[in-house]
């Protein structure tokens, strides 16, 4: 496993042994992988499974944030904190979310979708979508005055771009050895390039004055003086909450993994800034992956894409942009449907499901370690050591042939089409969020945000592959944006 997990592909050998050996695979001397709901998925992710030593890779500052917290206790008390706001009925209801995201698209996505279609200017819709994902998030994140503009600041989305994702391929040794990569490095020897720390601690920097200018924004105003599309909702929530249990708890009352770091400018600077590093980090990657292989699969049908903008225009009102065509004193689009209204249509609705179950950003492991107690049994299989790694994976899980027919093909239909049982059925090995109570917190604004996003392109565009690159292969990893790392397409206005 040590060298698949090196070379590759990691994933697509576990899925084919599974096919081959059945529901449960030793992988290493302490290692095992379950593709089954019941005593696998279920067990494993329903509580008492602890995390391990692999998500340190996700640390910011030198602190773990929420999602790479190894215990369950101190996960939950910082969950508590921001869950209310993430929840879905707040998110349809926040006009922070609602205006942010549609400023968003009509100030900057739909202008550059415009130019595209009028100047016959092919774009990089994997870049694009990278970029709507970071600012409709930090919308919501830091409020629109304090979030990102990645779409418009293109320099600054290719910094960002190349900081984030070349430190990838030396992630392996770095964080897979940590051990080893130490004492090399003191011997001399670095087995990964001096800039890569150097690009980490610069999106550090900017992720930190991001969250000092929400900090600031909150300590100057007066309740209720920021308007609500410039609130930063989850920042201060968080923010807030934390403070709240200092004034509450003593310090032998907080877990051990979120006790407060000693001079700071402001009370948890660094505790704060490491989940919403991890927050927008995660935001921007995975919603910008689903939304390229939507777009991808969408541009090969265009009789698909007909039925979808049929549906969309169903919606009162539709997201009609008239963008360059207006005239003086006319807004760019004609109105917008309720967030409740777009989050019902059953055909983008299954356009998106059958994305991200298909080419799920994040296809790969999520490893567990077995209790002490008690005695663990997996996929039928009992007395399973303490401390074994254990592990699900969602590409695995979603090519399940007796639970997704032609599993290898882009169906949205078999949402549609099948039957309450089979529905049910389907929902259980649906993976792309995780399962359990460190599922994705964020996954109710991303459907939101993934939705919107695709409303507004195709009501008014339809799209043209240029260039996938030999048909987009994913990469097989954790996380597996396109190898080319673009997709070039063509927009129209229809």
């Amino acid at each position: 496993m040590t060298y698949l997990r090196w070379r590759g592909p990691e994933n697509k050998t576990i899925y084919i042994q599974h096919v081959e050996k059945g529901p449960i695979l030793r992988t290493g001397p302490r290692e095992l992988s379950v593709n089954c709901y019941e005593g696998g998925v279920k067990t494993i992710y329903g509580g008492g499974f602890e995390k391990n030593e692999f998500y340190a890779r996700f640390e910011n500052y030198g602190l773990q944030p929420m999602f790479a917290t190894k215990e369950s206790a101190p996960h939950a008390f910082r969950k508590r904190m921001v869950a209310q706001v993430f929840s879905k009925s707040s998110i349809l209801t926040s006009c922070t979310v609602i205006r942010g995201t549609q400023h968003v698209l009509l100030s900057r996505l739909l202008p550059v979708v415009q130019d595209s279609a009028e100047c016959r200017s092919p774009i990089d819709i994997v870049s694009l979508a990278y970029a709507y994902s970071m600012d409709s998030f930090t919308s919501f994140q830091f409020g629109l005055q304090n979030g990102t503009n990645l779409i418009q600041n293109v320099s600054e989305r290719a910094w960002y771009l190349d900081s984030f994702l070349g430190p990838r391929p030396y992630l392996f040794w770095t964080t897979g050895f940590p051990r080893l990569a130490s004492l090399l490095t003191k011997l001399g020897f670095d087995l990964a390039p001096a800039w890569l720390r150097t690009s980490m601690e610069e999106l550090w920097a900017w992720n930190l004055r991001l969250c000092d200018r929400a900090e600031a924004m909150l300590s100057q105003e007066t309740p209720g003086g920021i308007a609500e599309i410039h609130q930063p909702v989850v920042y201060g929530q968080m923010r807030n909450a934390m403070r709240r249990a200092d004034a509450e708890l003593g310090p032998e009352q907080w877990p051990r993994d979120c006790q407060s770091l000693p001079r700071q400018p402001y009370p948890r600077r660094l505790e704060t800034a490491t989940d919403m590093f991890d927050f927008n980090a995660a935001a921007q990657e995975t919603s910008g992956i689903t939304l390229t292989y939507a777009c991808w699969e969408l541009s090969q049908r265009p009789g698909m894409m007909m039925q979808l903008r049929e549906e969309l225009r169903s919606l009162s009102p539709p997201i009609m942009w008239y963008g360059h065509e207006k005239r003086e004193g006319e807004d760019t689009a004609g109105g917008f449907p309720t967030a409740k209204a777009l989050d019902a249509l059953p055909l983008l609705d299954a356009v998106l499901q059958e994305t991200l179950r298909l080419h799920a950003a994040v296809p790969g492991g999520a490893p567990r370690l077995t209790p002490a107690h008690p005695a663990t049994t997996l996929a039928g299989y009992g007395k399973i050591p303490p401390g074994t790694r254990v592990q699900a994976s969602a590409y695995t899980l979603h090519r399940n042939a007796e639970v997704f027919p032609d599993p290898h093909a882009w169906r949205p239909q078999r949402w549609l089409d099948s039957s309450a049982a089979e529905l049910r059925e389907m929902r259980k090995w649906f993976w792309a969020w995780g399962s359990g109570d460190r599922m994705c917190l964020g996954s109710h604004f991303a459907t939101h945000s993934m939705k919107l996003a695709l409303a507004a392109i195709y009501t008014n565009f339809r799209t043209e592959i240029v260039d996938d690159f030999g048909g987009l292969p994913q990469l097989d990893a954790f996380i597996s944006g396109p190898e080319s790392g673009k997709l070039i397409v063509q927009f129209h206005r229809v």
